[in-house]
């Protein structure tokens, strides 16, 4: 919706709609969390594509800043992440460029460009291992939460956001909790042109890391939420989506 918004006021062309995401590391966590953004962006923006740069590490400050710089410089009108540090986020601050932040507000420190952020919400955890525990049974080992129980939540929209937004996220929650809604809808997304059809998923926890479930089902890449396991296992890469670092 802010890459409509920079649009409609002329600032980008729709073929400038190109978002940059700072990651971590190159594995299912990030990979899931990257192409679920871009998604989300598409299904509302569909000329948008995306720039990907990993920094090796969890929280490096300066790494994520000079991803964050690196994509802005490569035309990036808008920046997210899958990383620890304010890097990303101030890089953006500084040059005038929407961010989206990850697991923490940066509302205080980039007061002009913070949009939204993801937030955890652990407490819906802890009840369930406390009553559990109380009632004499085992805490899973498996355990996923979702939108549906308050576990998965966004923080308050920071002045950057687009118009509406709050409408659009409120709407998508009703979706995702009805079930109507799946992030990795094969309609939406395709890999070297062609539709996923199939795809078989490291899955189960061994030392082989070989595919070993097919994981579309019912028209979408099936994971975590109502998948096979909670730790993510996405890691297809999507038309729209390019990586900057080929030693991915």
């Amino acid at each position: 919706m802010k890459l409509n918004e920079m649009i409609e006021a002329g600032t980008i062309t729709a073929d400038e709609a190109k978002m940059g995401y700072v990651g971590a590391f190159t594995y299912a966590e990030v990979v899931s969390g990257y192409t679920s953004f871009y998604l989300g962006a598409k299904s509302v923006c569909p000329t948008v594509t995306m720039e990907v740069t990993f920094t090796g590490s969890w929280y490096d400050e300066t790494a994520e800043k000079e991803g964050a710089n690196k994509l802005i410089e490569n035309g990036c009108v808008l920046i997210s992440q899958h990383a620890d540090s304010m890097g990303a986020p101030t890089a953006c601050e500084t040059a005038g460029v929407p961010d989206i932040s990850y697991n923490g507000s940066t509302a205080a420190a980039c007061p002009n460009t913070f949009i939204v952020s993801s937030r955890i919400n652990w407490a819906p955890y802890f009840e369930m291992a406390i009553q559990n525990t109380m009632d004499g049974k085992a805490i899973p080992t498996d355990y996923v939460g979702t939108i549906a129980s308050g576990s998965v939540q966004l923080t308050d929209l920071g002045t950057a956001a687009a118009a509406g937004t709050q409408e659009a996220i409120d709407a998508a929650t009703e979706q995702f909790k009805a079930g109507t809604l799946h992030v990795y809808d094969i309609n939406n997304f395709t890999v070297n042109g062609a539709k996923l059809e199939s795809y078989q998923a490291d899955v189960d926890s061994d030392a082989d890391f070989q595919p070993d479930h097919e994981v579309i089902t019912d028209g979408y890449f099936n994971e975590s939420g109502d998948g096979f396991r909670s730790a993510p296992y996405f890691d297809v890469r999507i038309d729209g989506i390019s990586l900057l670092d080929e030693a991915y």
